[in-house]
């Protein structure tokens, strides 16, 4: 009998922490789901094979879908409509984006995390999302793939970070099965500002 009670708390506690994080989800994504537009100041810093290497640059976003990341070394990702062009990385070129593949889910990580679709992201790649936590004032929160991809690139770990009190996104960090671990910091940042369209052409 002492089993079963111990078995039954233990749910209505598991149950407990998920009703919050579903909560929590939906207030991020709500909040989030209301800019229209932000410029910030951007850090990138891959830590790879035991290496750090960090580069600093501005981040544009206009909802819904364009973003802009453009580095003092003179690396970049730019996103429209309809392409993604990068020179980054493993990436170099420009790319189609189109529902559901390899590179519009690439481009979603970014604008989800922008967007405060966590659990949107977690649905369209298998994820789940494993945890929430708050770590230095921002509430983290992490997806887990399901499985390694047989072929091509993944993620091990997709983790967003937003402010405890303004659920705004500070940081996401992408974790790969390789064990390099890819952080994407913003600061400064300036909301709901005219972006020039020019900065997404290309």
């Amino acid at each position: 009998m002492k089993k079963v009670i111990i078995l039954f708390a233990a749910f209505l506690f598991a149950w407990q922490l998920q009703a919050q994080d579903i909560s929590l989800l939906n207030r991020i994504k709500e909040v989030n789901g209301k800019l229209s537009s932000f410029e910030a100041d951007l850090s990138n810093t891959l830590v790879k094979k035991g290496k750090s290497k960090t580069q600093v640059g501005k981040l544009y976003y206009v909802k819904p879908n364009e973003f802009a990341a453009q580095f003092t070394t003179g690396k970049y990702t730019i996103a429209n409509e309809e392409r993604i062009k990068m020179d980054i990385g493993i990436f170099h070129g420009s790319f189609t984006l189109k529902k559901g593949g390899r590179m519009q889910s690439l481009a979603n990580i970014f604008l989800y995390g922008f967007q405060g679709k966590v659990q949107d992201l977690a649905n369209e790649n298998d994820y789940n999302v494993t945890s929430t936590r708050i770590e230095n004032g921002c509430h983290v929160v992490t997806s887990t793939a399901k499985r390694k991809p047989l072929i091509g690139m993944g993620y091990k770990n997709v983790i967003y970070k937003y402010h405890t009190e303004s659920l705004l996104l500070k940081e996401i960090v992408l974790v790969n099965f390789n064990g390099s671990v890819d952080t994407y910091t913003i600061s400064n940042v300036k909301y709901d500002i005219p972006i020039d369209k020019k900065t997404f052409q290309f």
